[in-house]
């Protein structure tokens, strides 16, 4: 089984990172949807992620653009779209993305942008948003990231939420 860490919207905040290493446990590849997408390497060296294994899309608040805003990954057979949402309005919901990811054939669309945790499948298409690793958009919401599981082509995942009591 692949153990995927996903992030966003680290925007250059390290806090909890150590609360991701004790929830999320080994993790194989980092993956960063963006909004300071140049925090991945020192995230994904915090969590003992190899840098090689790690990939990350451009969001909207990413200047220059290093990465792009959209890349499209194959792992254990799994096909995975990963954007920032700030080009498929995800603030105001997943659809135009679930319509992105079902013209790619992709099984996972991981994304940010809202700072919201959000997780449904939907229509064969699981999507993915872990949230903000230093910002939560709603009053009262924890810092969060996700952990994506891949094995023998099916995908699963689940939020992890990462707050004070867990420093």
């Amino acid at each position: 089984m692949l153990r995927i860490g996903v992030v966003s919207d680290s925007h250059r905040q390290f806090t909890y990172v150590a609360a991701m290493r004790e929830r999320c446990g080994r993790l194989d590849w980092l993956l960063h949807a963006g909004d300071h997408l140049s925090d991945a390497a020192r995230i994904a060296a915090d969590l003992g992620v190899d840098p090689a294994c790690v990939r990350a899309v451009a969001g909207n608040c990413d200047f220059p653009e290093t990465e792009p805003d959209e890349l499209l990954l194959e792992l254990e057979q799994v096909r995975i779209l990963m954007v920032h949402g700030h080009r498929h309005g995800v603030k105001f919901g997943p659809q135009r993305l679930f319509y992105r990811a079902q013209e790619v054939g992709a099984r996972v669309a991981v994304f940010g942008h809202s700072h919201v945790a959000f997780l449904a499948d939907a229509g064969g298409v699981l999507l993915l948003n872990p949230g903000s690793l230093s910002q939560p958009r709603r009053p009262g919401d924890p810092p969060s990231c996700a952990v994506l599981e891949l094995a023998d082509g099916q995908a699963s995942a689940r939020l992890q939420f990462l707050g004070e009591d867990s420093i």
